[in-house]
């Protein structure tokens, strides 16, 4: 990653793009996802996002904090970074 960024000093923005084809993800309401997440979803996260382009549903599950620490600590090694 560190190469990456030194290289081509991309924007680190997450939680914006979809994984399986990088659309836009756009916040959508918990009310109309209940029919498309389990319950045990349903019941700890309330904030979700769906892509644009191929539809998949998005939440900041347990692995959150986790990619919540490595943007920061690249926004940390290069200051330059754009957010």
């Amino acid at each position: 990653m560190a190469d990456v960024i030194d290289r081509f000093a991309p924007p680190l923005a997450p939680w914006t793009r979809c994984t399986a084809c990088n659309g836009i993800l756009t916040p959508v309401s918990k009310q109309d996802l209940l029919d498309e997440i389990e319950s045990g979803t349903r019941r700890h996260y309330n904030e979700y996002a769906r892509c644009g382009d191929c539809g998949q549903v998005y939440w900041r599950g347990a692995h959150a904090r986790r990619i919540n620490a490595i943007i920061r600590a690249a926004r940390l090694a290069h200051p330059g970074i754009s957010p």
